[in-house]
């Protein structure tokens, strides 16, 4: 079902908050479709990482979600987990794995 900006932000937030940590833990992006690999492998390998995405009305809205979140709350863009952007707006917790810590000097 297709929401507007603002739901799917207070959607997002709610997310965030329920599951906790800093917003600058949390990743977001956009897709064109929510059957690719990409979500299969998140929701799939219970990785853990608290995944939620809701569907814009438009991959423009979408954008504007995305962008908003990575200017406003400082989320983390996600642009090369999902080749094509599209109306569906993902977030997901950052693991070890997907944004491992520099090494130390």
């Amino acid at each position: 079902m297709r929401i507007g900006e603002n739901d799917i932000m207070d959607e997002i937030d709610a997310h965030i908050r329920k599951f906790g940590g800093d917003y600058s833990e949390w990743c977001v992006g956009t897709a064109k479709d929510s059957q690719a690999p990409f979500f299969r492998r998140h929701l799939e390998a219970d990785l853990g990482d608290q995944m939620m995405y809701r569907e814009a009305y438009t991959p423009y809205a979408a954008d504007d979600v995305r962008d908003r979140l990575v200017s406003g709350c400082g989320l983390h863009a996600d642009r090369a987990s999902v080749p094509q952007p599209g109306r569906i707006v993902f977030v997901y917790r950052a693991t070890a794995v997907a944004h491992p810590a520099p090494a130390p000097n």
